[in-house]
């Protein structure tokens, strides 16, 4: 089962859901009031939340052995509430909001620009604007990540951030955070996924959530936002994915966006 995130859609994992074949069911959790056509955030509420989640898993639970889980920002925050209250196999955390925002952004964020520019500009001979030309280029890709990132921050991000969508997603992340903390330790094999560029969600949520599931498993990319799922680098996180949900035994070649 898959877990969006805080005022975005079931499509927050891209082309993920085109590699999950391997599962005899995917269960795409819809977070009351954020129907990506009609949204109604007046359905919004941190009960309504938590019990779409655990119907989706007790339904899933029924009709199969074991249950793997997806959760994306808000939704990662979900999925660690859900593996202390639930018997779940595996769990996946993209970029989990336990803990936010992420202060440090502009520090990584120049520090990243500054290490691409220099590399570019030293790894290519010629004539000064040649090599400029090289630095450039560099940058292309991750300018499209920033736009694409953009784009979705102005359809569903801003168009609904509200104090009262905010409050209740601030409730439900102090929730789950309470209750991963009395349950803890945890020991599902976990997998958290997080960007150096991220937006939102500080490195502090990842070491947060290690702290209280011993047995996860990290994997720090250079080179994505938030919204890591979104952009033209999908390919080595689904690979990733992949690899951690079926113990190696699936090996892609998905090509890029």
């Amino acid at each position: 089962m898959t877990i969006h995130g805080f005022l975005t859609v079931t499509q927050d994992f891209g082309r993920l859901y085109d590699h999950l074949d391997m599962y005899d069911e995917v269960k795409a959790v819809e977070i009351p009031g954020h129907n990506g056509e009609k949204p109604d955030f007046s359905l919004f509420t941190a009960d309504a939340t938590f019990k779409t989640v655990l119907d989706v898993y007790d339904e899933l639970r029924e009709r199969h052995d074991s249950v793997d889980v997806v959760g994306f920002s808000m939704g990662g925050a979900l999925a660690t509430w859900l593996c202390s209250v639930r018997d779940v196999n595996k769990v996946v955390l993209v970029s989990p909001a336990n803990k936010y925002l992420n202060a440090s952004l502009p520090i990584a964020f120049g520090k990243f620009v500054g290490e691409l520019g220099r590399k570019a500009f030293r790894e290519t001979e010629g004539k000064l604007k040649d090599r400029l030309d090289a630095t450039d280029k560099a940058f292309e890709p991750y300018r499209e990540n920033i736009q694409i990132a953009s784009k979705v921050a102005k359809e569903r991000t801003l168009r609904y951030m509200k104090l009262s969508t905010y409050s209740v997603f601030s409730k439900i992340v102090k929730n789950c955070n309470v209750v991963v903390e009395t349950t803890s330790p945890h020991k599902n094999l976990t997998l958290i996924l997080w960007g150096k560029l991220d937006e939102l969600v500080p490195y502090r949520s990842i070491k947060y959530i290690v702290k209280h599931f011993p047995h996860a498993q990290e994997k720090i990319y250079p080179d994505v936002g938030h919204a890591m799922l979104y952009t033209n680098l999908d390919d080595v996180i689904i690979h990733d994915i992949i690899e951690f949900l079926t113990d190696g035994e699936i090996k892609l070649s998905i090509p890029k966006r």
